[in-house]
């Protein structure tokens, strides 16, 4: 107790003297005040007492920087910061801004030149000054051949048209912006071949458009996709569901598979721009079978099909969505979208836009 009483009077002599020496430091410096080298008194005082001397004080002490609202907003540093961005959003514009050049043939599918026909396009801009689409217009010649430029921006996306023939090309746009790599290069030497269909007639199609909402049993289950209903056998085609005990969810993934088999024929494994932009289907390349799984839960299995059943009598495209019932004794869904040529003929251009 005593060693206590002992230490905080200590501390209080020492606080006495530090402060007695401040108050003489400030007293010091009142009686002679420092003046900056400008002329101005200086806007503080040092952080350190100044010790008595008996040295006189310079007559001047350089000054402090003061600091002033003065002249705030002009000829200021920007910050490094900002100055790169808006370097890299003016990189970015005139990356957009590229210049547009073209070349181009138009072929049908047995490679022979389409020529007079109409292709329109548009070219998608965005700059410094502005964004938008401008849209333009040329013809191909005799050989197939057209040429589009005079234009800047980022994208152009062409469209051509002609009386008798169908867009037979899924990918009619081209990135010209260079803001990153892959972007389009034109090649005067090599076109770019866009395929059109020459259209033959269009034949009877009947459309495919059903969706069905199942228990899980375990045993195949067979489609008629002509009449719109499963059937005990036969039919076009045929799912079988391989699906593990339990729940099946985001929460708790699990593999679950279908197998495609289809009757008496075939399918090949599609995607939506291709099968919209096929007018006649394949002649061979058919699978009997396929598996098609999922290992991420309920997501859907998702899939474009040409195919050919019933030993060549119909040809169908098909756009299959499967379910998988999440807890085992819910619902799958199935859904089957397309058309279907019943009179053995490959022809699908009943479903080509005119």
């Amino acid at each position: 107790m005593k060693m206590r009483r002992s230490i905080i009077w200590i501390a209080a002599i020492l606080s006495a003297l530090v402060a007695a020496m401040l108050l003489n430091g400030k007293k010091q410096l009142a009686e002679k005040p420092l003046v900056s080298s400008e002329g101005n008194v200086a806007s503080s005082v040092a952080a350190e007492p100044i010790p008595p001397t008996s040295e006189p004080l310079p007559s001047s002490l350089p000054s402090a920087p003061v600091a002033s609202n003065a002249g705030a907003g002009t000829n200021q540093p920007k910050s490094p910061v900002m100055n790169d961005k808006v370097a890299l959003i003016q990189q970015a514009l005139n990356a957009n801004d590229a210049t547009i050049v073209f070349y181009g043939r138009l072929e049908d599918q047995f490679n022979n030149a389409v020529g007079g026909a109409d292709v329109n396009f548009n070219v998608q801009y965005e700059n410094a000054r502005d964004r938008g689409i401008k849209q333009g217009h040329v013809v191909s010649d005799g050989n197939g051949f057209f040429t589009i430029s005079g234009y800047t921006g980022a994208n152009l996306t062409i469209t051509p048209r002609k009386t008798g023939y169908a867009l037979a090309t899924t990918g009619t746009s081209f990135r010209y912006s260079q803001i990153s790599s892959g972007y389009f290069v034109p090649d005067a030497i090599n076109p770019a071949v866009i395929k059109m269909w020459k259209l033959h007639g269009a034949e009877p199609l009947v459309s495919i458009d059903k969706t069905y909402k199942l228990k899980y049993t375990g045993a195949p289950i067979h489609f008629d996709l002509i009449a719109g209903q499963s059937v005990p056998s036969g039919g076009d085609l045929t799912i079988g569901v391989n699906r593990p005990v339990g729940v099946i969810s985001g929460h708790n993934p699990q593999d679950w598979s279908i197998d495609v088999e289809v009757a008496d024929g075939g399918f090949i494994e599609s995607s939506p721009g291709e099968s919209a932009t096929t007018y006649a289907a394949p002649e061979s390349g058919y699978q009997p079978s396929g598996r098609f799984g999922k290992n991420n839960g309920p997501d859907l299995v998702d899939k474009m099909f040409f195919m050919q059943s019933r030993n060549g009598q119909v040809y169908s495209k098909i756009h299959l969505l499967f379910g998988i019932n999440d807890t085992p004794d819910g619902f799958m869904y199935i859904t089957f979208n397309g058309v279907a040529n019943t009179n053995t003929s490959r022809n699908w251009e009943a479903s080509a836009p005119q």
